[in-house]
């Protein structure tokens, strides 16, 4: 089986060969019949103007100036070269009617023997010039009867398009009928177009059709080149990089569009036709250049040095020399410089074919039938122009075929065939492109996925290590409040009952106080004390000395009447756990005989709060010791001087504890923040720093 790209080159090509064989049926099958070509003229004399001839009037104007031609008969189309003379030229030529007006239209040929009458073809008869080139003017019989206007000493007039020339059956003489044809020209060559005659309607159509292709389609294929072109260079500007061919196409068709623009310009000042057809020279050697360029950036090789400079050297041939050269040169250039340039694009041709059979591209076969077609029909208008081959013509009819020896230009048939090109090379780079896009959008969303999935396993693990994080410190906090707050007031519960009877009442309220605690500890409502520090160290020092005092152990505490303050959040917890804490090391460790509990205020800024105990050893030590031991009493094993530094620490407090000659001193430093009573309800312990503790004055 044949895999899928041969099977799209065979379709390629059987278009393309359907296409070139309609082409060629169409051009040579007769599209009219009921029309004659005009064998010859007679009496052509062309002369150098020098002096203005009389106004068209009834009369036929005579013609003053040398004579640069005369001429019995000569066959039609008529090509005359008068290069010798560089001024404005006027020809003048006749045409016997008699013969074409006497002969049956094929369509209308009468059995044998059966007469035929002239009348009968009179009425209806047209005759066509193919091209009125130069204007001229057309006079039957002596009448003038159609005409385009003619170039004259101050203007250049040139018309690409046909001429039709109605016969008036009132100026038709039985005896004989002529045409009489003047035109004028400032080109180097008097060239008379095919002239056709035959029915109206025939003549009418062919004349249509001629002006279609050589003007109408002329002119629509500029517009389009030039906008093409213009977006062909747009697209060169937004990818440099990648965008040669656009460049190379974009110059070619600018360039195209204005060299026919040029071309079919119909009229040109006479001082202006150096200029003019300077720029004409230019524009065509920079088309073959930049098209030539263009066809060696499609197939990615490089010219070489030595190519380039011959490429533009012979580009530019022209444009340098025109202005030096006389009239014998500028022939030469005229017949000459072309086909020589042409050469360079046929070498570039042959390397775009060998292109073609390396890589079977569909575009480089399209591209290397528009490079032939444009060679062929550059060549083809060249020689229209130069009439260097001549080709018969058929007397009898009319087909598409006589466009090809009509002085018309076709070559701009085959500029649109470019654009397609570079529309196909633009789809082609623009399906790439597409492509990679959704390999990218394919690439990127797996790398978002994995991506994704990766950060979803990561915050898992984040979450869990944050969970387990968050439920060790709950577990601290936990601890802590239930070594430092419970486990001081059961510390201070177990003494009192060892030590001495204690009544029920006072063992329930202790008792109480640490199922409170517990559930406070427990609770997830945070619950935040109202009352005043002084009121909380007061009762705890009091329900302490109830519990603990005895003959061998005496409690002293000194709580002032200063300003009560409020301690904001659960600071006044805090500072209890520090408290109770020291009470119950001091209790477990020191085997002291007296405590001693003072609260001070520094100058309304700081809360000191000073325990005291006359001890034989320091509440550290007997922690270290206790720790060290392996004990596993429940007096043991607590988290010691550290974790009471730590809990200050987290409420910006400094805890001091010293060892002196007549027991243990500790010491709460806690900064305070004075607020006002009227604000205090709408602050929270969120607008705190870490140095100082808001609290609110009472009194």
């Amino acid at each position: 089986m044949s895999s899928p790209r041969r099977s799209s080159l065979k379709t390629v090509f059987f278009w393309l060969t359907f296409f070139i064989l309609a082409l060629l049926v169409v051009a040579t099958s007769s599209l009219a019949t009921r029309v004659y070509r005009v064998e010859g003229a007679q009496d052509l004399e062309i002369v150098e103007a020098t002096s203005a001839a009389r106004d068209a009037g009834p009369e036929i104007p005579r013609l003053e100036g040398l004579i640069l031609a005369h001429q019995g008969g000569f066959a039609l189309p008529y090509f005359h070269d008068v290069s010798q003379s560089a001024g404005l030229k006027r020809a003048r030529f006749r045409i016997d009617l008699d013969r074409y007006l006497a002969r049956p239209a094929p369509c209308c040929e009468t059995p044998a023997g059966t007469p035929f009458r002239q009348e009968s073809r009179i009425p209806g008869t047209s005759l066509l010039i193919s091209q009125a080139l130069d204007g001229m003017d057309v006079y039957l019989n002596g009448v003038w009867v159609a005409g385009l206007p003619k170039s004259t000493a101050d203007a250049r007039y040139k018309w690409y398009r046909p001429l039709q020339v109605p016969l008036a059956r009132s100026l038709v003489r039985p005896e004989g009928n002529v045409l009489t044809v003047e035109l004028t020209t400032w080109d180097r060559q008097i060239h008379i177009a095919p002239i056709y005659i035959g029915d109206l309607d025939t003549i009418s159509y062919i004349g249509e059709l001629t002006l279609f292709v050589g003007t109408s389609l002329a002119n629509a294929s500029n517009v389009f080149c030039l906008l093409a072109g213009m977006f062909m260079l747009g697209a060169w500007l937004a990818n440099r990089r990648e965008g040669a061919v656009f460049l190379h196409a974009g110059a070619t068709t600018v360039l195209w569009s204005v060299l026919f623009s040029l071309v079919l310009l119909p009229y040109v000042p006479a001082a202006m036709l150096p200029l003019w057809l300077w720029a004409q020279y230019a524009c065509i050697g920079g088309v073959v250049v930049v098209l030539t360029l263009f066809i060696f950036a499609f197939v990615d090789e490089p010219l070489g040095r030595g190519g380039m400079l011959a490429l533009f050297g012979a580009g530019a041939f022209a444009a340098l020399t025109y202005p030096l050269l006389d009239l014998r040169g500028r022939e030469w250039l005229d017949t000459y410089w072309l086909p020589v340039l042409l050469v360079f694009h046929l070498y570039a041709c042959s390397r775009l074919a060998l292109h073609v059979a390396r890589t079977r591209s569909r575009t480089a076969m399209s591209l290397l039938f528009q490079s032939v077609l444009a060679q062929v029909f550059a060549l083809r208008d060249h020689n229209a122009v130069r009439q260097l081959v001549s080709f018969p013509m058929p007397d009898a009819g009319w087909s598409l075929s006589h466009l090809l020896v009509t002085p018309i230009f076709l070559s701009h048939l085959s500029v649109p065939l470019l654009l397609f090109v570079v529309a196909q090379i633009l789809l082609t780079k623009f399906q790439a492109s597409v492509k990679r896009v959704r390999d990218n959008n394919r690439i990127l969303t797996d790398t978002l996925q994995q991506r994704e999935r990766e950060l979803l396993i990561s915050y898992n693990r984040q979450r869990e290590m944050e969970t387990e994080s968050a439920a060790q410190a709950e577990r601290d906090r936990i601890y802590r409040d239930l070594h430092d707050g419970i486990g001081s007031k059961l510390v201070t519960t177990l003494f009192s009952v060892r030590d001495r009877d204690i009544d029920h009442d006072r063992l329930e309220r202790g008792l109480m106080d640490a199922l409170k605690d517990l559930r406070e500890i427990i609770s997830v409502t945070e619950v935040h004390e109202q009352r005043t520090i002084h009121d909380i160290l007061f009762t705890y020092c009091s329900n302490l000395d109830e519990s603990l005092t005895r003959a061998d152990f005496q409690i002293e505490y000194d709580i002032p009447e200063g300003p009560e303050i409020v301690l904001l959040a659960d600071l006044s917890r805090q500072v209890m756990r520090i408290v109770e804490e020291s009470v119950a090391n001091t209790i477990k460790y020191a085997q002291a005989s007296r405590l001693s509990i003072r609260m001070t205020v520094q100058q309304g800024a700081r809360l000191e709060v000073l325990i005291e105990d006359n001890g034989q050893s320091g509440a550290a030590q007997r922690d270290a010791r206790a720790e060290m031991s392996g004990d596993e009493s429940p007096l043991t094993g607590g988290t010691g001087l550290h974790g009471l530094r730590r809990r200050a620490e987290r409420i910006g407090a400094v805890f001091h504890f010293e060892r002196t000659p007549q027991g243990a001193r500790t010491c709460l430093s806690l900064p305070l923040t004075i607020l006002p009573a009227q604000d205090s309800a709408n602050e929270s312990v969120d607008d705190c720093s870490q140095s100082e503790t808001a609290a609110l004055p009472l009194s």
